[in-house]
């Protein structure tokens, strides 16, 4: 007993002094760095410049402020889009603290996660989103664990399971309401309006990305403000209401000029030209993208080069330039490469799509139907696949419900049991109750008859 007590209080004073450590070294931390740390969601490009400033003095600094510097290198180029940058810093700094139990190491896993989800390996980044949330749990970090949360509802989007990732959202929701944190309800806020949007909920959608607008704009955060205009003006799109979604697009894209943003100003760019194709307005929509072309060096994500030129050929198909249109669909095909995940496989079927209609446009009505021929088996396909696997998961589910159906039978079972050798005991009880009352009674009337007896002999006695 005294060897367990003695672990135990062990653990304990681990865990506190491996916090109490991360406290002070926070607090060691130089000016420079805490201000980075305050000012990188403000004045991300700033920020940069002044992380980037004390690189050469990396060499000087103990492992816990090289891994905070890492750290908030990688962060800052999440902001800013750059996520191949990203994934470099935060993959540094992993290396440094692979055992170490601190917020340092959670933000870093999230940040690797979060580089690997934009570079669409879901599987990896899924991994460190959830060594991330665990290592959050374990320190007991309310806003780590809500983050954690929203990464895991993205990978839940992601394979098509979009209740469980709702239910993980609102949840999310509900923890950050009690947290207070408004840095954290903004977050959520967009998160769980862009998930509202992507399930056809466009008034709740609308409501959380405002609200996250408000929230953000309070914050001085400018660049998630932006990245919120964009997901509201799709919204507005999908309602129907172009006019609304160009007033929002134009705005960003203000925005965006004013503070020399290139991936954002690409956005806005973007969003103009697809809601003017939208309207059937093909000419102003082909002059944005033409301007969008302007910045796509500044982007790092194969899938947003692809779906750009994708989007480029329906634009040249509506304006009857089919030639452009087929340039710019092979190489939306070559851009994206191997489709490694289902949403990719799932993309890649409307380039065939296209390509049939642009065949049928030429009058190669031949060619039209094979490519359509295949568009439909390979789409027949991957709903299989997809059928498969919630196949699987529902099979599981099953093995799971009967698990536990047969755990409620042992425990009632073994309820039961008790119950019965309660009942024995109870009855051993009763027994030994009565046994001992006739004891009592047969000693009492023993007594009696003693006395009597005595007493008619004592009567006796004094009569002789």
């Amino acid at each position: 007993m005294k060897v367990c007590a003695a672990i135990l209080l062990s653990c304990l004073w681990c865990w506190s002094a491996s916090t109490l450590a991360n406290d002070a070294n926070t607090a060691a931390l130089p000016d420079w760095l805490l201000q980075i740390q305050q000012q990188k969601n403000i004045q991300p490009e700033a920020m940069l410049q002044q992380a980037l400033s004390h690189e050469a003095e990396f060499g000087n600094w103990n492992v816990t402020q090289q891994a905070s510097w890492l750290n908030e290198l990688s962060l800052i180029y999440e902001a800013l889009g750059r996520h191949r940058d990203q994934l470099a810093a935060a993959e540094r700094g992993l290396a440094l603290v692979p055992d170490l139990l601190s917020k340092t190491h959670v933000e870093l896993l999230f940040s690797m996660g979060y580089a690997l989800e934009m570079h669409r390996e879901y599987a990896q980044a899924n991994e460190y989103y959830k060594k991330g949330m665990a290592l959050a749990t374990e320190l007991k970090d309310e806003k780590l664990m809500v983050q954690g949360q929203l990464n895991l509802a993205a990978m839940l989007a992601e394979e098509s399971q979009d209740q469980e990732a709702l239910e993980t959202l609102k949840q999310a929701y509900d923890r950050a309401v009690k947290l207070g944190d408004k840095e954290t309800l903004a977050s959520v806020n967009a998160e769980l309006g862009l998930m509202y949007t992507m399930l056809m909920s466009d008034e709740e959608a609308r409501k959380l990305l405002e609200e996250s607008y408000r929230l953000f704009d309070e914050l001085g955060w400018e660049k998630s403000k932006i990245s919120v205009w964009y997901n509201l003006a799709m919204t507005y799109r999908y309602q129907s209401k172009p006019e609304l979604a160009l007033e929002i697009f134009d705005k960003m894209l203000k925005a965006s000029l004013h503070a020399e943003d290139p991936v954002q100003s690409y956005y806005a760019y973007l969003g103009l030209a697809t809601t003017h194709r939208g309207m059937k307005k093909y000419d102003a929509a082909v002059s944005y993208m033409e301007q969008a072309d302007t910045y796509l060096p500044y982007l790092q994500s194969t899938y947003q080069l692809s779906e750009h030129h994708f989007e480029k050929a329906l634009i040249y198909r509506a304006l009857g330039q089919t030639s452009l249109a087929f340039q710019e669909v092979d190489l939306a095909a070559e851009t994206l490469g191997n489709q490694r995940n289902v949403s990719d496989k799932f993309f890649a079927l409307h380039f065939d799509r296209l390509k049939s209609h642009l065949y049928a446009d030429n009058g190669d009505f031949e060619k039209a139907y094979s490519l359509l021929d295949q568009f439909f088996k390979n789409y027949v396909s991957l709903q299989d696949d997809k059928r498969d696997l919630q196949v699987q998961k529902l099979r599981l589910s099953f093995d799971a419900e009967r698990q536990q159906a047969k755990n409620e039978l042992l425990q009632k079972d073994n309820e039961l049991q008790a119950l019965r050798l309660q009942e024995v005991e109870r009855k051993r009880q009763i027994q030994w109750l009565w046994i001992g009352l006739f004891a009592c009674t047969s000693l009492i009337l023993l007594t009696l008859l003693l006395w009597q007896w005595r007493r008619r002999r004592q009567s006796l006695s004094a009569t002789e």
